[in-house]
C-alpha cells in the first residue's frame, strides 16, 4: 500500500525546473491512447482546485452471474472532490472513459495538471498528463509509454515537481527521471541505478522539495535508512539519509511522503499496523527524531496510504480501517502545524469511491498558489 505524493502547491514557471541541472523535460505524451478508435472529449469544465483520488472498478469475475449478464470491463477513473469536502461527499468532477483498465499514483504540477500511471485496455501502459480543469472524456496532453527506451516497466511511485519534471521509482530498483518536455517513447533525462552508490533497494514513494532535493522511500527489508535524499545535480549517491530508532521508522514502514513549501518532509508511517504522520525538518539527516508526530486514537488514522498537502496549511491523508482492508477509504484532513493525538479538522468518504488503487493515491491542488521559489 505504497504510494507517491504530489508536492506541487506552488506555481513557478514551467521553465523554472526543479530538475534543471538534469535537463529534465516532463511532457506526458499519450501514445496510442485512442488506438481503438475511441474519441476523447474536451478537457474543460472541472473546478481548478480540488482533491484527486483514484477509483478502480474491476470487471466482473469470470464465471460469476454478473459476468454472464454484463460486458463491463475493468476501468480506472480519477475523482475530484472539493478541498472543503466533509462527511459523505459527491465528486465535483470525474475524469472517466479513458480506455484504461486501472490507474495508480497521482500527482499535480505547479499549474494544476494531473499525472497518473495508466494501464490501458488495448495499448499497454503509460504515464499520462491531463490539463487542469479536466473532466469527463478528457484528452491527455502527453504520455510516456512503458518500454525499454523509457526504462519504465513497473513504477512503484510517481513524483512531479512544480515545473512538471517527473521521478519514477521502479520495481527494478532504479529511479527514472524525465524532463518537463519529455513526450512519447523517449529515454529518461537521468536514471538513478539501484544498489551500489545509490543504496536503493526497492524504491517506492518519492517527493521533490523546492531546493531540488529528491526524497525516495527505500523499502528493502534490510535497509538501515528508510529514506534517502538525492540532489538533482548529483544523483549518483544520496546526499543524506534518514533512519534509526529516533526516527520511529523501520525498513518498509514509510508508505508515502510529501514536502511542503518550507521544505519539511511528511511521512505516512505504519509500524506493526499502527499509523502515524511524521514531520521532519528540511535538513533532517541520520538518526534524528521528527519535529512532530501525528498519531493516536483521536486522529482516526487506521492504516494510512497516500498523503498530500495544499498551500493553505492542511495535510490530506488517505486511510482504511486496517492494513489490507478492502473497506472504502476515508480522507482525513489535518492542520500542518498539528502534533500528537489530535482530531482531524475534517474528513470525507464517498459512495462513488469504493475501490481505490492499492497505494491509496491522492493529490491536491490548492486555490491560491504561491510564487516560484
Amino acid at each position: 500500500m505504497k504510494l507517491s505524493v504530489s508536492i506541487a502547491t506552488r506555481t513557478p514557471a514551467r521553465t523554472a525546473t526543479a530538475f534543471a541541472s538534469l535537463g529534465l523535460t516532463v511532457v506526458l505524451a499519450l501514445a496510442g491512447c485512442s488506438g481503438d478508435g475511441t474519441t476523447f472529449g474536451d478537457t474543460d469544465g472541472a473546478p481548478t482546485t480540488g482533491v484527486y483520488v483514484i477509483q478502480n472498478s474491476p470487471a466482473p469475475a469470470s464465471g460469476s452471474i454478473a459476468k454472464a449478464t454484463s460486458t463491463a470491463a475493468a476501468t480506472g477513473t480519477i475523482l475530484q472532490f472539493s478541498t472543503s469536502a466533509s462527511g459523505a461527499s459527491t465528486p465535483v468532477s470525474t475524469i472517466a472513459n479513458l480506455n484504461v483498465t486501472s490507474l495508480a499514483f497521482l500527482a499535480v504540477d505547479g499549474t494544476g495538471d494531473i499525472y497518473t500511471s495508466a494501464t490501458e485496455g488495448t495499448t499497454g501502459s503509460s504515464i499520462l498528463e491531463f490539463p487542469v480543469n479536466s473532466s469527463n472524456n478528457a484528452q491527455p496532453t502527453r504520455g510516456i509509454p512503458f518500454n525499454t527506451t523509457t526504462q519504465i516497466s513497473a513504477p512503484n511511485g510517481l513524483a512531479v515537481d512544480a515545473a512538471s519534471n517527473i521521478a519514477l521509482p521502479e520495481a527494478s530498483g532504479g529511479v527514472a527521471i524525465f524532463s518537463s518536455t519529455a513526450n512519447g517513447s523517449v529515454a529518461p533525462s537521468d536514471y538513478i541505478t539501484g544498489g551500489g552508490a545509490s543504496t536503493l533497494v526497492n524504491p517506492t514513494a518519492a517527493a521533490v522539495d523546492t531546493n531540488d532535493n529528491l526524497y525516495i522511500v527505500n523499502s528493502g527489508e534490510s535497509v538501515a535508512n528508510p529514506i534517502v535524499v538525492f540532489n538533482t545535480a548529483s544523483t549518483g549517491a544520496p546526499i543524506r539519509s534518514i533512519g534509526g530508532p529516533l526516527t520511529t521508522m523501520a525498513a518498509g514502514s514509510p508508505q508515502a511522503i510529501a514536502t511542503d513549501a518550507a521544505g519539511n518532509l511528511y511521512v505516512a508511517n505504519v509500524v506493526s499496523g499502527v499509523s502515524s504522520i511524521l514531520i521532519f525538518e528540511p535538513t533532517a539527516t541520520g538518526n534524528t527524531p521528527p519535529l512532530r508526530d501525528i498519531t493516536g486514537s483521536n486522529t482516526l488514522l487506521g492504516c494510512v496510504g497516500g498523503i498530500a498537502l495544499d498551500n493553505a496549511g492542511y495535510l490530506y491523508v488517505v486511510s482504511v480501517p486496517t492494513c489490507g482492508s478492502t473497506a472504502s477509504p476515508t480522507v482525513l484532513k489535518f492542520s500542518t502545524i498539528g502534533d500528537g493525538n489530535i482530531a482531524p479538522a475534517a474528513s470525507f468518504t464517498s459512495s462513488t469511491w469504493t475501490n481505490a488503487d492499492p497505494t491509496l493515491s491522492i493529490a491536491v491542488y490548492g486555490a491560491a498558489q504561491p510564487s516560484a521559489p
